[in-house]
C-alpha cells in the first residue's frame, strides 16, 4: 500500500519520484522493473523508498493513478463544456486516453501495462485483482450528467449506462495499446457503438 509519507512529500520531490517510476516502466517490462534504478533516478535512498511504498505493486498503482487523474480532470472539463452530455463526455474520454499515445513515454507505459494484463503478469495481476477499482472514479460524475435526453434518468440507470460505456472504453483501450489497432479505426468503431446505445437497437 502507498504510504501517507509519499503523499506528504513536497510536490517537487513527489513528482521526481513519480517521474522516475514512469521512466522505469516505460523502458522495462513490469517483471524486470528495478527498484535500484528507480531510487537512483529519483535520487532517494532505499530506506526512503520503503518509507513511501511497500512493494512494486504500489508502483503500478502510482502509474495508473497518475494517468487516471489526468483523465478525470479532462473528463470534468468535457462534462462542463457539453452541459452534462454523457455520450459527448465518453467520446472525449476516449480522445483523452488515445491522446496518451502521442507521448512516447506514456504510450510505452500503457502498452506495457495493458499487454501484461492480457498475459497475467504477476505484478500487474496482483494490482488488478486486489486493488484496482476499475473505472469507479468516473462514477463520481453520475450526478453531473444531464437527464434531459435520457430515457432512463434515475441514478441507478445512469450508473448502469456508465458501466456499459466503461466496458466499451476498456475494449477500445485494449485495441489501441495491446493490439496496436489504428486509433482512427478504434474511434470509428467506438462512435458507432455509442450511436447504437444512444438511439437504441429497436425500430
Amino acid at each position: 500500500m502507498i504510504k501517507s509519507t509519499f503523499y506528504n512529500l513536497p510536490d517537487s520531490k513527489r513528482e521526481r519520484v513519480i517521474r522516475a517510476i514512469m521512466q522505469e516502466f516505460s523502458s522495462a517490462e513490469s517483471d524486470k522493473v528495478s527498484i535500484n534504478r528507480i531510487i537512483k533516478r529519483a535520487n532517494i535512498s532505499r530506506g526512503s523508498f520503503y518509507q513511501y511504498f511497500d512493494d512494486k505493486v504500489d508502483l503500478v498503482e502510482v502509474l495508473i493513478k497518475s494517468l487516471v487523474d489526468l483523465a478525470l480532470e479532462e473528463t470534468f472539463r468535457a462534462i462542463s463544456v457539453s452541459n452534462g452530455d454523457i455520450f459527448y463526455t465518453y467520446s472525449k474520454l476516449l480522445d483523452i486516453i488515445a491522446g496518451f499515445s502521442r507521448d512516447e513515454e506514456q504510450r510505452s507505459i500503457l502498452c506495457n501495462i495493458v499487454k501484461n494484463m492480457r498475459v497475467s503478469d504477476s505484478l500487474i495481476s496482483e494490482y488488478m485483482v486486489n486493488r484496482f477499482k476499475g473505472c469507479d472514479e468516473f462514477t463520481a460524475f453520475t450526478s453531473s450528467y444531464s437527464r434531459d435526453n435520457l430515457r432512463f434518468p434515475e441514478d441507478e440507470d445512469v450508473i448502469a449506462l456508465q458501466q456499459i460505456l466503461n466496458g466499451i472504453i476498456r475494449s477500445a483501450v485494449f485495441k489501441i495499446y495491446a493490439e496496436d489497432e489504428s486509433i482512427e479505426s478504434v474511434k470509428r468503431e467506438f462512435a458507432r457503438k455509442l450511436d447504437i446505445i444512444r438511439q437504441g437497437a429497436f425500430k
